[in-house]
């Protein structure tokens, strides 16, 4: 499955744990108890293991290769786990209860441990199996000070609690600024009162995990003095090597699930592409690219700098469902996310392809190269010209129009297709493309709800813009999508607060179409005629600038709401006049608002356009900029004081419970 394929979890990433095989010995039989992990260097520290004793297990027989063991792990992993190159077959299920109290012994210090209960132990997440390694772990060590002091659930399961007592924690790892237990240390400083205090144990978790990774020294021979970086590694190979260890790949979140309704697995397909985003030289240049980058919102740059570090090698083919087959290996087909990274390029010369009937197969390789990567050339056109059978004026033509339109200023799509489809765009250009041509800004969006709820197909509630056009015309769609949210947070579709807008959108027309048969002129105008214009200018001011940063909310706000409030009020104020300067600001007032609302109700503006006599297209007129003769804060100050000395009037009228006010 592509992230496509899926209708929960498309930005998951794939966790590789290390899979350390803790030894149960009973009537003469060897199980095994993997235990998943993402610091398998920590092993050196394991104290206990931990199991749910209301999960479900099962001891499997697992054939990987050569090597055939028996697993004790959750049932959910043994499923799991038969996709990732292993044979299963299970020889029997029972609760986690059975091996509460048991001891176990570790591979690698060969320490004997104890088997503790745990309802925090997830069957879901990679095997079930958690080890405790409480010094280094700040929910190991929160759990193992609650079990502590619960005697109560230690004698349910026959377990002597001065055992428990007296487990010792083990320290591994020379941190700046921590003692020997940088866990206890962390939670003792987030104010941790227990297991269930999850947020902070998760804050606390983030930050050792981060300190020790960058900062830490390892304390344990063989790998004592060496950087934890290093040593996570080194450890991982070296069990491996031993058969102590295997791998388990797993997702970052549970909840992946398919267009079809069903739970995806991480399944192991071999003779796959891959494209490696790994490659540090590709890397950096991706960096270099990103940090000249506008990134709207801006609060999402950290997103993209992190994926940006964490992608690695990314499969970019499938055997199933539609797609380009991989032109080397056509069995294969090219993942829809690692496909139409750079399809926006092809944009500049698709018009050119058509207008002139060019064929596929005129389309060489050389063409695209001196297109996209090369120096503009009469030689060179000449060239292909003779090549290709293209007239080497039309490849003037495509090249002159590529030149005009890269770089791409805006790439704008959802928030979804960060971990994706958004960062191979950016490798992707600045792997082929010249510096100059480096894309210059990403503009995020955020999705849609409908009613509150989340668009689900599956749930049938899902809203088919056909039939919301149809409903309210296209205008109104626009208009009010863009007015309820703005850069990644979401929208959410209400059918009633949308028939309110129709109405809106139709006194608009109307009011339009009434100032329509004014005419400007060069009258003296009156106070509240010009704080008006002035308003009008903010309106200009504040809506341009927002659409610059894809602010739509705002500029709607500014560009539809603020102007029609601002006439409200005109209007109050205006009411019985009918003069040549009323006339003439509302004709001048109608002939930017329509302007201002063209992206937003771009065909109702034509339409108005035309009665007001505009020339050509209105989506072709010159975007509306502030006039200087309009600005007048000294006309506003005065109109916000009228405003504010009536709205005193009237809340001493209320709270005095004047029943004449006139008269009083």
């Amino acid at each position: 499955l592509g992230d496509h394929d899926l209708i929960e979890g498309e930005d998951v990433q794939i966790l590789d744990y290390v899979l350390i095989k803790f030894i149960l010995e009973e009537n003469g039989e060897v199980a095994y108890l993997p235990a998943a992990t993402l610091r398998p260097e920590t092993v050196y520290g394991v104290t206990n293991m931990w199991l749910n004793p209301e999960a479900v297990y099962v001891r499997a027989k697992v054939k990987n290769g050569d090597r055939e063991e028996i697993w004790i792990i959750s049932k959910g992993a043994a499923y799991k786990l038969s996709f990732q190159d292993k044979e299963i077959e299970i020889l029997e299920e029972f609760k986690g209860e059975k091996l509460i109290g048991k001891w176990v012994k570790n591979p690698v210090t060969e320490d004997e441990i104890i088997i503790l209960p745990a309802d925090f132990v997830d069957p879901d997440n990679a095997t079930g199996v958690v080890m405790s390694v409480p010094a280094h772990a700040p929910f190991d060590h929160a759990a193992l000070e609650d079990i502590k002091k619960n005697t109560d659930l230690l004698m349910k399961y026959d377990i002597d609690p001065r055992i428990v007592e007296n487990i010792t924690y083990i320290s591994l790892i020379e941190l700046e600024g921590y003692g020997e237990f940088p866990a206890v240390e962390e939670a003792q400083k987030l104010g941790v009162e227990g297991q269930n205090d999850v947020e902070k144990l998760e804050q606390a978790t983030k930050n050792i995990y981060k300190a020790e990774y960058h900062r830490g020294i390892f304390k344990i021979e063989p790998y004592k003095g060496k950087p934890v970086s290093e040593v996570k590694d080194l450890v991982a190979k070296d069990m491996a090597e031993k058969g102590t260890a295997d791998r388990m790949y797993e997702f970052s979140d549970k909840n992946v699930i398919s267009r079809f309704g069903n739970r995806a697995v991480v399944k192991i397909i071999h003779d796959q592409w891959f494209i490696d985003y790994g490659n540090p030289e590709w890397k950096e240049k991706a960096r270099e690219a990103l940090a000249n980058m506008k990134i709207f919102p801006e609060s999402r740059r950290t997103q993209f700098e992190a994926i940006l570090e964490w992608l690695d090698k990314k499969a970019c083919a499938r055997k199933v469902g539609l797609g380009t087959p991989l032109p080397w290996d056509p069995e294969w087909v090219i993942e829809s996310l690692s496909d139409s990274t750079i399809y926006m390029a092809y944009y500049t010369i698709s018009r050119a392809i058509n207008k002139y009937g060019i064929k596929g197969e005129q389309l060489v390789p050389e063409v695209f190269d001196y297109l996209f990567l090369e120096e503009k050339s009469e030689t060179r056109e000449e060239e292909l010209s003779e090549k290709t059978d293209i007239p080497k004026e039309v490849l003037r033509e495509m090249k002159e129009e590529f030149e005009y339109w890269y770089p791409l200023d805006w790439r704008c799509s959802a928030k979804d297709l960060i971990p994706n489809h958004l960062t191979f765009f950016i490798f992707n250009h600045v792997a082929i493309f010249r510096k100059e041509h480096w894309p210059r800004g990403i503009a995020v969006n955020g999705f849609g709800t409908l009613e509150g709820t989340k668009m689900s197909k599956s749930k049938g509630n899902v809203l088919n813009f056909i039939d919301a056009i149809e409903e309210n015309g296209a205008d109104v769609v626009r208009l009010y999508i863009m007015s309820l949210a703005e850069h990644d947070s979401d929208f959410d579709w209400k059918r009633a607060e949308v028939g309110k807008l129709r109405k809106q959108i139709e006194r608009f027309y109307e009011l339009i179409s009434e100032f329509a048969s004014y005419e400007e002129s060069d009258v003296e105008l009156m106070d509240i005629d010009k704080w008006l214009l002035h308003r009008l200018n903010k309106a200009i001011e504040g809506a341009t600038n927002a659409l610059e940063e894809f602010r739509t909310r705002t500029a709607v706000q500014w560009a539809f709401y603020n102007i029609l409030n601002d006439l409200r009020w005109y209007m109050r104020r205006t009411e019985g006049r009918d003069d040549e300067a009323k006339r003439s600001t509302l004709r001048k007032l109608a002939d930017v608002w329509v302007r201002l609302m063209a992206p937003f109700t771009p065909h109702i503006a034509e339409e108005l356009w035309e009665k007001l006599g505009g020339e050509g297209f209105i989506s072709l007129a010159k975007w509306p900029e502030p006039v200087e003769e309009w600005w007048n804060e000294t006309i506003e100050l005065e109109e916000d004081y009228i405003k504010n000395l009536i709205d005193d009037i009237k809340e001493i009228i209320k709270v005095a419970k004047l029943e004449d006010a006139k008269r009083a």
